[in-house]
């Protein structure tokens, strides 16, 4: 197809979208039909008072299980509130959520968000997805997922 082609046919669809009255519901699946979607992540970089990394052990990743803690934002969520849900559910701490050190993109539809936090209340307890934890000094850290690990270079923390 070429570049004209495409141009003509967004022309096409921006006075349809304009002109034809569609309904609410009808407006949010065209939109979400026409416009790329991504997964957002967010990952904690949790510290004791020592400089050591918190890394826990996930039970559903084989090849690369140890890595920080965090997960998927949900539809609407915040980047803040979803890392303080996903902490807490992964490893019973209670986290305030402090700065944002790194974000970028891992792969087109996956938009990752490193993230210090600081521990305020709990104690360890492995979940479903989590088992082992263990606190580490940067140097002594495991294999983690490639996108953490750049995650955590972008920041300038690590490696």
């Amino acid at each position: 197809m070429s570049p004209y082609t495409g141009s003509r046919r967004r022309r096409l669809l921006l006075r349809v979208w304009r002109d034809v009255p569609f309904p609410g519901w009808m407006r949010q699946i065209f939109l979400r039909l026409l416009n790329p979607s991504v997964m957002i992540g967010a990952m904690a970089l949790i510290q004791d008072a020592d400089g050591r990394v918190l890394v826990v052990e996930h039970t559903y990743r084989r090849r690369v299980p140890w890595g920080l803690p965090g997960g998927w934002l949900k539809t609407g969520e915040s980047p803040e509130a979803g890392l303080r849900r996903e902490v807490m559910e992964e490893t019973g701490l209670r986290v305030v959520v402090e700065q944002l050190l790194a974000a970028d993109f891992w792969t087109r539809s996956q938009f990752d968000l490193l993230y210090r936090c600081r521990v305020v209340d709990g104690t360890y307890r492995p979940s479903d997805e989590t088992g082992q934890h263990r606190w580490l000094l940067p140097a002594d850290l495991p294999e983690l997922l490639p996108n953490q690990w750049g995650l955590l270079r972008k920041a300038g923390l690590f490696g």
